[in-house]
């Protein structure tokens, strides 16, 4: 290869360049600190566009949602009983409300697998996160295996409360007891002071407690978790975001009076507020242990609040 006047300016002004970023830099933390720098811009460009095409994909989903209820109305969680109303009716509950918004970084399992682990958007988020994260565990029975894994995994802190138990589950050692705080209590759309165990409402709690946003929010409340969180939304309904980052819910469809299209009401209004479905897993406790009609009446689901400013995961 024959070297031309060309390369030698090229090899020239590379070496200048070279010599001024040293010199106005210093030492090898300034240019460090400009890879960073761009390192950050490039992944926070990324996140966004990530979460853009995110946005449309829940978006068309939503779309196809209106459309099969505008055929169908309100048809019921389970229209579908045999090969010949599957042909006239060939959609479920749970088909209309898919997570089809992409967790922009890696969901992991917290917890036991089967019932009580939890599908989290982002862990390693919260375990880079310094500043201690609030958890707020609703039912928790005698499993805390989740409970567990946060503690172990970040410094976060944990409130949880049931009303049928007297303390977490034995999977919560002495060794994170200090970020533990339990209640026995029960969650609702009004808080019952007079009720022994007493009711309360999320914001309650949140004020009992000196709180303003809750990082993680795991809720397993058997059918409360509607008016619960109705009640919530309510009450935040003025304030410029949810005050909650992450939301790991089991949804109880039990034959209570509930519509479809009541329920969607429901879940449109969580939407309207920032709430993204990210992960979902059927619970099939239902219909192995042919409870009420046996239909899959129970479903896990990972939102993440996609408005929130305060919300770690897009810190």
């Amino acid at each position: 290869m024959r070297i031309g006047p060309s390369h030698v300016f090229t090899a020239l002004t590379a070496v200048v360049v070279m010599a001024v970023v040293w010199m106005h830099y210093g030492t090898d933390d300034g240019l460090s600190t400009i890879s960073s720098g761009i390192s950050e811009t490039l992944i926070g460009e990324s996140l966004k566009s990530t979460m853009a095409r995110s946005e449309k994909l829940w978006q068309k989903t939503v779309r196809q949602r209106h459309e099969v209820m505008e055929k169908f109305g309100e048809m019921g969680f389970f229209p579908a009983v045999n090969v010949a109303t599957y042909f006239t009716t060939p959609y479920s509950v749970w088909d209309l409300v898919p997570a089809s918004y992409n967790c922009p970084f890696e969901v992991e399992r917290i917890g036991r697998m089967g019932d009580g682990g939890k599908w989290v958007c982002g862990m390693s988020k919260y375990e880079k996160n310094t500043r201690p994260c609030i958890i707020y565990s609703f039912g928790v029975q005698n499993e805390s295996s989740f409970e567990e894994e946060m503690l172990e995994r970040t410094n976060c802190q944990i409130w949880g409360y049931d009303f049928s138990v007297e303390a977490f589950g034995p999977a919560i050692q002495n060794t994170y007891a200090s970020r533990t705080h339990f209640l026995k209590a029960g969650i609702s759309g009004t808080t019952e002071l007079s009720q022994n165990p007493p009711f309360y409402t999320i914001q309650d709690l949140m004020a009992k407690n000196g709180h303003t946003y809750i990082d993680i929010l795991k809720i397993d409340i058997e059918y409360a978790e509607f008016d619960a969180l109705t009640a919530f939304d309510k009450h935040t309904s003025s304030e410029p975001e949810y005050p909650i980052g992450q939301m790991l819910i089991e949804i109880h469809l039990f034959n209570r009076g509930k519509t479809l299209v009541e329920f969607l009401t429901w879940w449109e209004a969580l939407e309207a507020r920032g709430w993204r479905p990210a992960w979902t897993e059927p619970n099939l406790l239902a219909v192995t242990l042919s409870l009420e009609d046996k239909n899959p009446r129970l479903a896990e689901y990972s939102l993440v609040n996609v408005k929130g400013k305060s919300n770690p995961l897009f810190r």
